[in-house]
């Protein structure tokens, strides 16, 4: 699994908590206070909630450091800073790989979960002990309203395209035997990693309720590079030649 040395700027409280909340952070100053607030939220106290700074260039980490020192809950906070520039997967995989928990939930700095969403995804896993990852609806919010994820996690749900956000649930010890995200130029890495677990037979419920939301907005990775003009076109040229299978338009 592709990782980056990342120096510990902020820790507190228990570092093997049941479930790690796995924030990459990369010029969200704006945003990342809402994402953290709503990580604190959350109805169990069995979370550690860990920030991977990017090599920032804004007051991203100021303002995290900022938060965490004024927390008072139970809950266990880090804040990692990346020795380099390394972008989102290894970023992720950066704290899959510094986590002790028995559950990963990856949450974007720009998005917010509600309140029960940690103990939802927990009892969905707990009650389904041979499955893998665990997702929910989520909710489009700061543009075009929606909701997304709703559909199983089939082969032919994912054929022409990926419906599943990043914002889900994983066994820790599932991403580390599939190493983890892969290191893609574009994104789609969340995509990529689900195409992987469909081939290797691995299983991820789908929550028919909305646990999180994600924020539409116009700095977002998916529109300033992923769906960019040559960026989307070499993605899928990838995505085609490394899972045959697909049918992209």
């Amino acid at each position: 699994m592709l990782v980056q040395d990342a120096e510990v700027l902020f820790e507190r409280g228990n570092r093997q908590s049941q479930t790690t909340i796995i924030i990459p952070l990369y010029n969200y100053a704006h945003h990342i206070e809402q994402a953290l607030q709503s990580a604190a939220a959350q109805s169990t106290d069995d979370v550690m909630i860990l920030v991977v700074d990017d090599c920032s260039t804004d007051q991203s980490v100021e303002t995290v450091l900022k938060w965490m020192k004024m927390q008072t809950g139970r809950k266990g906070l880090t804040l990692l800073k990346n020795s380099k520039n390394s972008k989102l997967s290894i970023t992720r995989n950066t704290g899959i790989n510094y986590s002790r928990s028995e559950y990963c939930f990856m949450l974007d700095a720009d998005n917010i979960v509600y309140p029960r969403c940690v103990e939802k995804h927990v009892q969905a896993l707990e009650a389904r002990p041979e499955a893998d990852a665990a997702y929910s609806l989520i909710e489009v919010f700061e543009g075009r309203r929606d909701v997304i994820g709703a559909g199983v996690f089939i082969k032919e749900g994912l054929i022409h395209g990926n419906f599943i956000d990043a914002m889900a649930m994983f066994r820790r010890s599932a991403l580390l035997a599939m190493n983890g995200y892969e290191n893609l130029r574009h994104g789609w890495e969340d995509y990529e990693l689900w195409l992987r677990m469909i081939e290797q037979k691995k299983i991820a419920i789908h929550i028919p309720e909305i646990l999180s939301r994600y924020r539409q907005h116009e700095r977002s990775m998916l529109r300033t590079q992923t769906n960019r003009g040559d960026n989307n076109i070499e993605l899928r040229a990838y995505m085609k030649k490394r899972f045959s299978w697909l049918d992209l338009h």
